[in-house]
């Protein structure tokens, strides 16, 4: 009899103890799973910024060579702001092509090129 209640209480404390394991890496893989969609998230959002960036940009091409300026890490479109965390940017204004490089906080660069 002795050695069934032993035995009874080894089982329950080996359940327990891998219960134990089985709970914090699913709690560990959750957390993590969490982070990951929270980073695409934000990265999904720069991808958009920058896409609307790129359209405004089409959209007034003849003056925006004037009108775009770039200070402080922000992108401005005359007086308004354009786009926030610009790390880098860079214009180039040839005969007929306006070349822009653009890095957006320092996770996504591009280089534009547009036919005046």
């Amino acid at each position: 009899m002795r050695l069934t209640k032993a035995f009874s209480l080894f089982e329950l404390i080996l359940v327990i103890f891998i219960s134990s394991i089985t709970l914090i890496l699913t709690l560990k893989f959750i957390k993590e799973t969490n982070l990951i969609q929270i980073e695409n998230q934000n990265l999904a959002i720069l991808k958009t910024d920058m896409l609307s960036t790129k359209i405004i940009i089409e959209k007034n091409l003849p003056q925006i060579i004037n009108t775009l300026n770039y200070s402080n890490k922000t992108l401005y479109f005359g007086n308004a702001v354009l786009l926030d965390n610009v790390t880098k940017f860079n214009m180039q204004n040839s005969t007929n092509i306006l070349s822009i490089h653009i890095e957006l906080d320092n996770k996504i660069s591009q280089n534009w090129s547009f036919k005046l």
